[in-house]
């Protein structure tokens, strides 16, 4: 099960994603301190290196080919 921090910087990744905004550790860290949740600075690192040079919109468009 998904724990706060991870669930915290997931939205965080698909809100800069649907932006157009690219994924890095501090703007992950930015958006989820102005929406008050402290997250720690691992898990931005962590989703901020697995989708660097990844378009996330096409992840979650082929989402169905990889089930």
């Amino acid at each position: 099960m998904a724990t706060n921090n991870e669930q915290a910087v997931t939205y965080a990744a698909l809100i800069l994603a649907d932006d157009g905004v690219e994924i890095t550790a501090d703007k992950l860290l930015a958006l989820t301190k102005t929406a008050g949740i402290e997250i720690e600075p691992i898990w931005a690192n962590l989703f901020a290196k697995a989708l660097e040079g990844r378009n996330v919109n096409d992840l979650l468009m082929n989402i169905g080919a990889v089930c």
